[in-house]
């Protein structure tokens, strides 16, 4: 094949692959390889990504390769009942490797303290099988709306906390200041320099955050829990 049309298709195939993962990436985790078939046959009809294991211990195993090689919202759904690590096992290991992709459980004979235990760890949703194809897509759509949720907020704070570190202490300790409502005058007593000094670490402090108000710097100093 012509090296050019290769790469060509290549492309083309990345872009649709990226387009599938920004609409949301599922990982179904069934030892029933019928449900798993069924419910991928599902997701990718509507345009998700998707990957599926046969085991807790699979997707445990590989879980760094799990992580979606495009970026997007992701989510877990993950049957309760399976031979060796069940669904409840794999979620206190995912909590305890503080990973925080939203896990949707499903069974077909769980009781409901199993139901409780797992929401009260965390889980988006249960379902009870045999569940439809819209109450499917429904609790999905969900959990991969809180998924983009928590990767904006996660966004949001590493690119806060990547600008602090920018600043010198003696800005970080103007900044907290300026936030909590002090003028030049009252920061120029407490600290012993001149209001000059005071105006010119707050202007670099202001430039290097890339913000203009104080109301804006009261919402990065909240923000940060710096």
């Amino acid at each position: 094949m012509n090296q050019r049309l290769f790469r060509q298709i290549v492309t083309v195939r990345d872009k649709q692959e990226a387009e599938r993962y920004a609409r949301g990436c599922v990982a179904v985790i069934d030892d029933d390889e019928t449900v798993r078939d069924a419910i991928l046959s599902t997701l990718e009809s509507e345009g998700y990504a998707t990957n599926s294991y046969a085991s807790a211990e699979a997707y445990l195993n590989l879980i760094n390769m799990a992580i979606a090689e495009f970026p997007g919202p992701r989510c877990l759904l993950l049957d309760v009942k399976m031979p060796g690590l069940t669904g409840l096992d794999l979620q206190k290991k995912l909590t305890d490797l503080s990973e925080t992709t939203p896990i949707v459980f499903m069974s077909g004979g769980s009781s409901a303290r199993e139901a409780v235990q797992a929401l009260k760890r965390g889980a988006a949703d249960f379902l009870i099988k045999p569940f439809s194809e819209e109450d499917l897509l429904a609790v999905i759509s969900e959990a991969l709306a809180k998924s983009e949720n928590e990767q904006k907020e996660r966004m949001e704070i590493d690119d806060v906390q990547s600008r602090l570190a920018r600043l010198t202490d003696r800005e970080t300790q103007i900044a907290h200041m300026v936030a909590a409502g002090l003028l030049n005058r009252d920061i120029s007593a407490k600290l012993g320099i001149a209001i000059r000094t005071v105006k010119l670490h707050r202007m670099h402090m202001m430039n290097k955050l890339g913000i203009c108000n104080v109301i804006e710097l009261a919402r990065i100093i909240d923000a940060s829990k710096f």
